[in-house]
């Protein structure tokens, strides 16, 4: 009698994937939404921005080539525009980063109730820009604002209102400052966590003052994050448009108007979208182009 043979199922021999192909499957989704966001609304604005789109008398579109690029660049206006938004970035960066390495060396030291510090210390950042604006609104008008409640301390009737064109860039800087600064201390803050104490041992062997133990001790390490912040902090100034929205609306006259509130009053005040478009377009260039000098001027020779 033969023996009864059982016969396995063949199975197909397991393949693995290599490690492009296992990234190309995790990014796909990725990839998907990134066309759907970005990539399309970019190729529609460069499509508006050689048009011009009319709404009255019905919806209708022309072709002009690059007539809206060579409008923008004889506009006196987007000059202004430009010159407000780098002025008032460059005193943002640079109010955001005192104050927040200010604030991280505050924190890094022994102090009672820290954690309760810290929590405070965080809730600027938790406010949104937009709310950010309408506060600040109310604290530097003449009425409501610090400057009447401190000359009416010191004796004075005088109502003091610092928005004015004089100032009013350098309060848009503050207020934008006290909205970020927070965030950027936390990770100097994990920074100067990680440094380790015998190097401020050794200091203190060295007979180290205080500025030279932060210069040669606490600064070194903390560079690449004030690079990434730096530039982190530069793209959201310039592209800034809530805060300045509910804080000045690009006032008093046209003393605040950012590029970015220059471009809403362009495209959806003016209804003049295949201009307001080319004129966003100068906007992601000078993005692109602050980023990239930041990378050649410090980033490089950190990452280095």
């Amino acid at each position: 009698m033969d023996a009864a043979v059982t016969r396995l199922p063949r199975t197909r021999p397991m393949t693995e994937i290599s490690n492009l192909q296992f990234a190309l499957i995790v990014a796909l989704p990725v990839l998907v939404f990134l066309v759907l966001v970005v990539a399309y609304p970019l190729v529609y604005a460069l499509w508006m921005s050689v048009e011009t789109i009319q709404f009255f008398g019905g919806y209708q579109t022309d072709f002009v080539g690059l007539d809206n690029y060579r409008d923008v660049l004889h506009d006196t206006a987007f000059w202004h525009s430009t010159w407000i938004s780098i002025r008032l970035t460059f005193e943002s960066v640079v109010l955001t980063l005192v104050i927040a390495m200010a604030l991280a060396v505050l924190l890094n030291r022994p102090m009672r109730g820290r954690g309760l510090v810290r929590s405070i210390l965080i809730l600027p950042w938790a406010m949104s820009p937009y709310g950010t604006g309408i506060v600040f609104s109310y604290l530097v008008r003449g009425q409501t604002g610090i400057g009447t409640a401190l000359a009416a301390a010191l004796g004075s009737t005088q109502t003091v209102n610092l928005l004015n064109r004089e100032c009013v860039t350098e309060v848009l800087a503050v207020g934008n400052a006290w909205n970020m600064a927070p965030l950027v201390a936390f990770f100097l803050l994990a920074n100067m966590t990680t440094i380790p104490s015998r190097l401020y041992d050794l200091a203190a062997v060295d007979q180290l003052s205080a500025l030279e133990r932060f210069r040669h001790v606490t600064f070194p390490p903390l560079r690449f994050t004030l690079f990434v912040f730096t530039c982190i902090t530069t793209v959201m100034s310039l592209k800034m448009f809530d805060y300045v929205f509910t804080f000045t609306r690009g006032g008093p006259g046209d003393a605040s108007a950012v590029l970015t509130y220059q471009l809403y009053k362009t495209s959806f005040e003016d209804l003049n979208l295949g201009y307001g478009a080319a004129m966003s377009f100068f906007l992601l260039a000078l993005i692109l182009g602050s980023t990239l000098v930041l990378y050649v001027v410090w980033g490089r020779r950190e990452a280095g």
